[in-house]
């Protein structure tokens, strides 16, 4: 019965987390062009984050914390939300550091991020990992995007 019961568990948080994630993506493609989503995204990643714990949840809130960054009109703003991207960022990496999504997450916001912020040192070791290892995701989806977005395919 203890096995039953923990095996409903798991279901369920697996069902909320594939229902989450293609939302979060969803304010990944509107949050660059929109404050409002980028909002929405640190608020639906941080939620997502608090509830499970699970780093993909936290590098979500970390692009959401970039988006601000790029809308915030105010530069000490902008610092802040980049800082706080950053840091949320890299404890997502060291949490799962093979997860591909996770990878990409920063290799794209790195290739975004003003040089002078010296937010890139990561890139060449992100884009390897994504491409040595984004075939053996599940996502479809997510593989599709990696080869459009390298230009694969």
């Amino acid at each position: 019965m203890k096995k039953f019961f923990t095996f409903i568990l798991l279901s369920v948080a697996m069902l909320s987390q594939s229902q989450t994630i293609p939302e979060l993506r969803g304010y990944l493609k509107q949050g660059e062009e929109s404050a409002a989503a980028g909002k929405q995204l640190i608020a639906r990643s941080m939620a997502g984050y608090n509830k499970t714990k699970l780093p993909i949840y936290q590098s979500f809130l970390a692009v959401g914390y970039f988006f601000m960054a790029k809308h915030d009109a105010n530069v000490l703003n902008k610092y802040k939300h980049f800082k706080n991207g950053k840091e949320q960022m890299s404890a997502a990496v060291r949490k799962d550091p093979s997860n591909v999504e996770i990878r990409l997450m920063r290799y794209i916001s790195q290739e975004k991020a003003p040089r002078v912020l010296g937010y890139y040192k990561e890139m060449e070791a992100d884009k390897n990992h994504i491409l040595k290892w984004y075939k053996t995701s599940p996502d479809m989806a997510l593989q599709r995007y990696i080869e459009s977005y390298f230009g694969l395919k």
